[in-house]
């Protein structure tokens, strides 16, 4: 049995019950907190016409900054890889499922932010540790010290999917995958030994451009084909609760499968009820936790777009028949739409998405590192996560996101009832 099928199986264990337990506590969190994807949409708009939105003091973050470390994280490619992949493998009702839970799971990523600020502590040396290694402390330091162990892992392996992505694509243009790893490797630890600061200029700079790149190509790939748009937008909510028969490539879905992999990758995209968002968004330099949670509930509106721009290509293409289990899915669908200058455009957009990305996973995951070292020996972390980036650029791809699928419960499930179990107690002083 291939290693990939065993950890497959593995995880079929927890699937059922990691699945509800994501959907049900944002669901829990978004009544029990009134509905604050609603509530708070003017305060968002008040908080960025603040002044202090771009302010910044030693070793912290402007409010502005760290939302866009913390955004890097999630658009990059789970944004344009994963939705592709969970319509091939769960078909076009993974996508209705996806976005519910970005709708949901906002809240939840809300919650983690706004305790991560909350309760974030200073090192000796004055850098701001803060996150679920934190904050679970609150409840027992066990589960605080078992949320960092793990996340130094996931967190490197999320880094290492980054560049098996980039790997996968660059292959397709002819440059070998372990020329691929080296340069992501070396780049991704000269950004890190830079410090939060370097890190967060990068992705406050890149981030933007990232994303207007590839919004204008795809728009173009979709206004193409308005027919076949509007058949997408009928199969993403035919099929989110009826099962799916096969169809080309495609061997067909139940509704379970849609469900398991548009709400899994809907977690992996979104980080919400990971907890890793609230790392960087502790370091930023405001007096009022919520705030800096409303920012983090809105820019999951962001993943929910770009998501569903992915999603669409996928569909309106038709790669997701293909019947091909790749994180390079994508790019075959530009090829198909823009022969000539499509593959230019995707590498250019995957590449940016990638790195900002990887970078971002391995400042969290040194984080993770600091809160059991107290802050020190990092660049050995450093040398550890690059490590993995470039042994990630030569690993199968369905090898990858099985040790990560199976390592992702281990640290969501302490820090979803560690969420609700503050929130709760901590209503009143975190809500004011």
């Amino acid at each position: 049995m291939h290693i990939s099928d065993f950890l497959k199986q593995l995880t079929n264990f927890l699937d059922a019950p990691v699945i509800f337990l994501f959907l049900c506590v944002g669901i829990f969190l978004t009544l029990f907190l009134s509905f604050p994807q609603f509530r708070y949409f003017h305060l968002f708009f008040k908080l960025l016409q603040q002044k202090n939105l771009t302010e910044s003091a030693k070793n912290t973050l402007s409010p502005l900054q760290a939302l866009f470390t913390a955004m890097s994280t999630s658009l990059g490619m789970g944004n344009i890889a994963g939705p592709p992949l969970a319509i091939a493998i769960g078909g076009p009702g993974a996508l209705f499922w996806l976005l519910a839970y970005t709708f949901f799971g906002a809240i939840t990523k809300f919650a983690e932010v706004t305790l991560a600020v909350f309760f974030r502590e200073k090192s000796a040396d004055g850098t701001i540790l803060g996150g679920p290694s934190i904050y679970l402390k609150k409840i027992h330091p066990f589960l605080g010290y078992w949320y960092a162990f793990i996340t130094i892992f996931l967190l490197a392996g999320w880094s290492s999917l980054q560049s098996r992505t980039l790997a996968e694509v660059y292959a397709k243009a002819g440059i070998p995958e372990m020329i691929t790893g080296i340069v992501s490797a070396i780049f991704v630890f000269y950004m890190l030994l830079g410090g939060a600061k370097r890190v967060a200029n990068f992705a406050s700079n890149l981030v933007p451009i990232m994303c207007g790149i590839y919004f204008c190509a795809s728009m173009i790939i979709l206004l193409q084909n308005i027919p076949a748009l509007i058949q997408a937008f009928h199969d993403i909510f035919a099929h989110a609760f009826t099962p799916m028969a096969a169809i080309g490539g495609f061997t067909g879905s139940t509704v379970f499968r849609a469900a398991r992999e548009g709400i899994f990758k809907g977690v992996f995209i979104t980080e919400s009820g990971v907890g890793t968002a609230g790392i960087p968004h502790a370091m930023a330099q405001t007096e009022v936790a919520k705030h800096q949670g409303i920012l983090a509930l809105y820019s999951v509106a962001v993943d929910a777009f770009f998501c569903t721009l992915s999603g669409l290509i996928a569909l309106v293409t038709g790669v997701w028949q293909s019947g091909r289990f790749s994180n390079a899915l994508i790019f075959d669908a530009f090829n198909i739409s823009f022969p000539t200058a499509g593959p230019l455009i995707l590498i250019i957009s995957i590449t940016l998405f990638v790195i900002s990305t990887a970078l971002g996973n391995s400042f969290n995951g040194s984080k993770s590192f600091a809160s059991f070292t107290h802050n020190r020996y990092i660049p050995a972390y450093y040398i550890f996560v690059s490590i993995l980036i470039f042994l990630g650029a030569i690993t199968q791809t369905p090898t990858l996101w099985a040790i990560m699928d199976l390592m992702l419960p281990l640290v969501a499930i302490p820090n979803l009832f560690g969420c609700i179990y503050l929130i709760i107690k901590y209503r009143k002083a975190l809500l004011l």
